[in-house]
């Protein structure tokens, strides 16, 4: 069953902003070898936070996150009906979906204190479990990109979001016959 596309854009839009908020002050004294790229997010998403933009939320999300592969992961069995001539625009709209959602959806979240609970490898990715202040418990799951890290996945409430957004996105074309379907729903 698929979630319902503005839940889809709250829990995104939540789960992203609490990624981007992980580094910030409260995090606990936990070892992980991601903590200064959590740390460096979190400043990213204050600056975000500051400016109100969602072109700023965008570029914070782009820094920590591989936006294009998730794109385009997104697609699922639809990619190769993507034409390399419209690669460009589907990128932008995504990038904007991302920038406006959390834009949308992150004022209340500005400042969430976590405590990473456990950083563990697996499966050639970093897994970092986290806790909420409220006691959320949500999981990132990281891999190792040029000497750093990117953002691969966020499971919150047993959720993987970036699965949950192919299935919106696969579920969108498979609707309306065509990709031309989903990218009028990513205009609007």
């Amino acid at each position: 069953m698929f979630m319902s596309l503005n839940r889809l854009i709250a829990g995104l839009a939540a789960v992203l902003l609490l990624v981007l908020s992980l580094g910030g002050p409260a995090v606990a004294s936990a070892k992980c070898e991601a903590e200064s790229f959590v740390r460096s997010a979190a400043q990213a998403y204050d600056r975000a936070a500051g400016s109100g933009s969602a072109s700023a939320f965008a570029s914070a999300a782009a820094r920590y996150a591989d936006l294009r592969s998730l794109s385009l992961f997104a697609l699922g069995r639809y990619r190769n009906e993507l034409p390399k001539s419209r690669e460009a625009e589907y990128l932008k709209l995504t990038r904007q979906f991302i920038g406006e959602t959390l834009k949308d959806h992150g004022s209340g979240l500005r400042g969430a204190s976590l405590t990473i609970l456990e950083c563990k490898s697996s499966s050639g990715n970093l897994v970092v479990s986290a806790r909420t202040s409220s006691g959320t418990k949500v999981t990132f799951r990281l891999a190792r990109a040029g000497g750093g890290y990117t953002v691969r996945d966020i499971n919150m409430k047993g959720v993987w979001l970036i699965q949950q957004m192919r299935s919106t996105f696969v579920g969108t074309i498979t609707r309306t016959g065509s990709i031309d379907g989903l990218f009028n729903y990513l205009r609007s």
